[in-house]
């Protein structure tokens, strides 16, 4: 069995120990900080004052009174022995008795005695559950001991870093509070037991005294209570003039001293060993265990109330859903439901990979709008739920899909045909059919939204769209080849620097669609740099897309080839720069991220390592680059290491497939670090930015999948499932061609 599996068991055991005994830990704690200071008030074993003497036959007859009627606990000896102290549930009986007179003052109204109490809490929860206390000490102690192999001591300032940081630092310190009630039930380290006369019989606490009475002094009596299997413990105070005191259990056959007084472990256990100082210290033990407990339950109760919080809007029943590549998907879908919602309908939005099967049955519509990626593809976030989806299980459920695309692709609007007909096979009925949009799909979904309200009766205002992104002229500034063709057989890759007339604003990851000439497909390229810190300039990373025709002629791509050969400085480009937030890097530049890219697909990260170094608090960030050749096509190279030098960039491993002494693509640079890359996903929790060819991005997907497997102790389809689950919620974020 695998570190990873234990690991992973370990969690789920520490987690859910903690969860369900959190109650049973909460009090145990506490009572035990109150217990804490009994040796802080009660310092010292009790010594008789100078002159003070018990009335022996006087207190017996009191006793005697007493016991007629009822029963009672424990009796302390107060005011230098003209008074007693009475522990009794009975309010007739408890509070505080004057020897010589019979007096009663009854205690206040609702007092109690807080360290009885609370050792009662401590023990047996007040309701004789000794057993189920003994067996939380040992889950306690079992779950402390797990803590430190869940995490590596890191000082974050959050509320799980303060919860390891605590645990790990002071774990010597809190560890000894369980593992000494763990002993003291298990009878290590407590030494024998005192053997006690054979007894016959029970003794009341009065003819205990008087059995006491026959070797002990006790004109010196400071308390008297109620011990195990019937018999009575007598504790007589030290006189103050060499002459200890000292306690006694005493049964119907005699008096029995028990030697040498509490034993180590028990006092460790208390804080008595030390007097006052070692109650403080157990005090401030019980404080941090109070805070691991809390910060654990608070830990847990954010991440259930963030789950909740992305579950679908209760009570509704018409679903907006998305499947979006590039967020126009995602935009038409927001305006839909903001129209739903003004129009008084009930409606949730979600990505529909977010969303289980189970989930899409409640609702008694579906409105999808969909995206096509590469070769005619289902969109990366909403590739499980196809798979997901089983016969039958959206009987009932209606849907209406407005499938987008761009006919000059030869699948044009595949994705959202996939989409169809795997809700078509789960048994849901299409409400009406599908409507396909062709490149700017403003105006197919105005009409798309009138058809379902003429035939659906669908009540759905029409909100105004969000902008779509105007032409704009952008001028090659520069030019600076990235590959060394001299170096080996690269691939040509250019740094192209476009410039606007007027200040843009972008960030990287965002596309820049150019289209040389009227009627020609657009090329969507990465943007690589960012307004924030230079809004009027623009930075693409393009490959020369050339090949050679079937009569041998080389040929090259039209966007491409033009950038790269005929686009010189000072040229004029119309083009349009769409947003793309679901790649842009997160706003808080302090979050975890793990960059992967192979070949061009590095094109937009020169942009997160340019816009978080400008922020001043970048986070964790770790690049992992593929290409063919180290000195040939590193692509950006003096930038990233540059970065890395400075902070900015944590880390960055590299993999260069035609290299004799590499030979590795990024996906075994995954597995090699596997234990690495699980830390960064699992605790840092960092997104994941895959960009490249689909291949690549598919490998890589597989390979984290594999790592949740070997490091998360996960099954395969529950690790696949999980990555899916990342994918649909941008955990894992991938901007792929072909």
């Amino acid at each position: 069995m695998s570190f990873a599996t234990v690991r992973s068991a370990l969690i789920f055991l520490h987690r859910w120990i903690g969860l369900i005994l959190a109650p049973i830990f909460l009090v145990i704690i506490v009572t035990g900080a109150i217990l804490s200071f009994r040796p802080i008030v009660n310092s010292g074993p009790p010594v008789a004052r100078p002159g003070s003497s018990l009335d022996v036959v006087a207190f017996k007859a009191l006793l005697g009174q007493l016991e007629a009627r009822g029963q009672f606990g424990a009796v302390s000896i107060v005011d230098g022995g003209r008074s007693v102290s009475v522990m009794s549930q009975n309010p007739e009986l408890g509070g505080r008795w004057e020897i010589a007179t019979g007096q009663h003052t009854p205690a206040p109204a609702g007092s109690i005695d807080i360290f009885r109490t609370a050792e009662g809490l401590h023990k047996t929860l007040l309701l004789g559950l000794g057993l189920v206390v003994e067996v939380a000490s040992f889950l306690m102690l079992a779950i402390m001991v797990a803590g430190p192999f869940m995490a590596w001591l890191r000082f974050r300032n959050t509320l799980m870093g303060w919860h390891t940081a605590v645990g790990w630092c002071l774990l010597p310190l809190t560890l000894t509070s369980p593992v000494t009630a763990v002993m003291l039930t298990l009878g290590i380290g407590v030494g024998p037991r005192p053997e006690l006369p054979r007894a016959k019989r029970p003794v009341s606490i009065s003819e205990a005294v008087t059995i006491a009475s026959r070797d002990l002094d006790t004109t010196r009596l400071a308390a008297v209570r109620r011990f195990r299997g019937g018999s009575v413990m007598v504790q007589i105070a030290g006189d103050g003039a060499g002459t200890k005191g000292g306690s006694f259990v005493v049964t119907d056959a005699g008096v029995t001293p028990l030697v040498g007084g509490p034993n180590l472990v028990k006092q460790i256990h208390e804080g008595t060993w030390g007097g006052a100082w070692s109650g403080t210290l157990n005090f401030v033990i019980s404080l941090a265990l109070l805070g691991l407990t809390v910060t654990g339950f608070l830990s847990w109760f954010r991440r259930w109330r963030r789950d909740r919080a992305k579950t679908l809007a209760p009570g509704a029943d018409i679903l907006v859903a998305h499947a979006s590549q590039t967020g126009r998907a995602a935009r038409l879908a927001t305006a839909t439901h903001e129209g739903l919602i003004a129009a008084g309908e009930k409606a949730a939005i979600a990505p529909i990979g977010a969303v289980k099967p189970k989930d899409l049955a409640r609702f008694r519509l579906v409105l999808l709008i969909a995206s096509t990626t590469g070769e005619g593809e289902i969109p990366d976030g909403a590739r499980a739920v196809a798979k997901a989806l089983k016969p039958g299980s959206l009987k009932g459920v209606r849907f209406a899909v407005l499938a987008l695309g761009d006919r000059t692709y030869t699948h044009f609007c595949g994705g959202g045909q996939k989409l169809r007909s795997a809700l078509l096979s789960a048994g849901a009925a299409e409400a009406v059919p599908m409507w396909e949009a062709d490149g700017d799909p403003a105006a197919t979904w105005v009409s798309w939204i009138d058809g379902l309200r003429a035939e659906l009766g669908l009540t759905c205002e029409v909100p105004q769209l969000p902008p779509v992104s105007a032409p704009v002229a952008l001028t090659v500034a520069a030019r600076q080849r990235l590959d060394d063709p001299a170096r080996g057989d690269t691939l040509e890759t250019w740094r192209i620097m476009l410039k606007g007339a007027d200040d843009l604003a972008f960030r990287p990851g965002d596309l820049v669609r150019l289209s040389p000439s009227d009627g020609e497909a657009p090329r969507s390229y990465s943007v690589g740099s960012s307004s924030r810190v230079d809004p009027g300039h623009i930075d693409l990373t393009v490959r020369l897309h050339a090949w050679n025709g079937a009569d041998g002629t080389p040929r090259m791509g039209r966007v491409s080839g033009y950038l790269v050969r005929e686009a010189l400085d000072g040229a004029t480009i119309e083009a349009r720069l769409d947003p793309h937030p679901a790649f842009n890097p997160p706003l808080d530049p302090a979050w975890p991220i793990i960059m992967i890219g192979a070949g061009s697909g590095i094109a937009p990260f020169p942009g997160f390592i340019t816009e978080r170094r400008a922020s001043g608090r970048a986070g964790p960030a770790w690049l992992i680059f593929g290409n063919r050749h180290r000195d040939g096509d590193f692509l950006w190279r003096e930038l990233f290491e540059a970065a890395l030098r400075d902070g900015t960039l944590t880390r960055m491993d590299t993999a260069f497939s035609r290299d004799p002494d590499d030979g590795a693509r990024v996906q075994a640079r995954l597995m090699e670090n596997a234990a690495a890359v699980f830390d960064w996903l699992a605790e840092k929790k960092a997104v994941v930015y895959i960009c490249g060819r689909r291949a690549m991005a598919r490998g890589v997907e597989e390979a984290i999948a594999d790592i949740l497997v070997t490091q998360g102790g996960l099954k395969p389809d529950a690790a696949r499932s999980e990555v899916s689950r990342w994918l649909a919620e941008g955990r894992v974020r991938m901007d792929t061609f072909d």
